[in-house]
């Protein structure tokens, strides 16, 4: 129970890809990945509303830039405390927007919520990972809410003029060889 309140505080401080009133536009929607390509025990997740906190917020959306379309789906481990989260979006100049979100989350050092009266912190880097579509550029946040340590695992990438965000949250770590997977078949189905 304790790892269950720690993980919904991690994703609500940590979980902030795209805000939480996007609207998708069926030609992306297309593209997220879905129920049937994720492991046995895994389902959609209606994440409460949340758009992270501080520098994790609207990950996608940086001060100035609105996409020009998006879409985003989540899924949880129904077994475990995982949960996936991916969001899709085009821009005018998709380049220039995936400079400013490696920017931003390179800047961002330390976050801090406290949600239903539990208080999380935690610390976010970035993280030597796979090169992925055009660019790409992962982060790694560690979350204690509770004394319970959590781990957020995050990729942008840059494929053509899409810009994808990734994101795993498990406690304690992510298994990065499942993360991994889960964005090679994200990619796949981008266009």
């Amino acid at each position: 129970m304790k790892r269950a309140i720690g993980v919904a505080v991690a994703v609500a401080l940590s979980m902030g890809i795209m805000t939480s009133t996007s609207a998708s536009t069926p030609k992306l929607s297309s593209e997220l990945l879905s129920v049937s390509q994720m492991p046995i025990g895994w389902s959609v997740y209606h994440q409460p509303a949340s758009s992270g906190t501080g520098c994790l917020a609207n990950i996608l959306e940086p001060k100035g830039i609105k996409p020009t379309s998006k879409a985003q789906v989540a899924f949880k481990d129904n077994g475990h405390s995982s949960l996936l989260d991916e969001a899709v979006a085009t821009y005018s100049n998709a380049t220039t927007t995936y400079k400013k979100i490696v920017a931003t989350l390179s800047a961002c050092k330390r976050v801090s919520r406290t949600s239903g009266g539990i208080k999380a912190t935690g610390t976010v880097g970035q993280m030597s990972f796979p090169h992925y579509g055009n660019a790409s550029a992962a982060f790694s946040v560690s979350i204690v809410a509770q004394g319970t340590a959590i781990g957020d695992d995050l990729l942008i990438v840059r494929k053509g003029n899409v810009i994808m965000g990734i994101e795993e949250a498990d406690g304690p770590t992510v298994d990065v060889s499942q993360f991994q997977s889960f964005i090679v078949k994200a990619l796949a189905k981008v266009k």
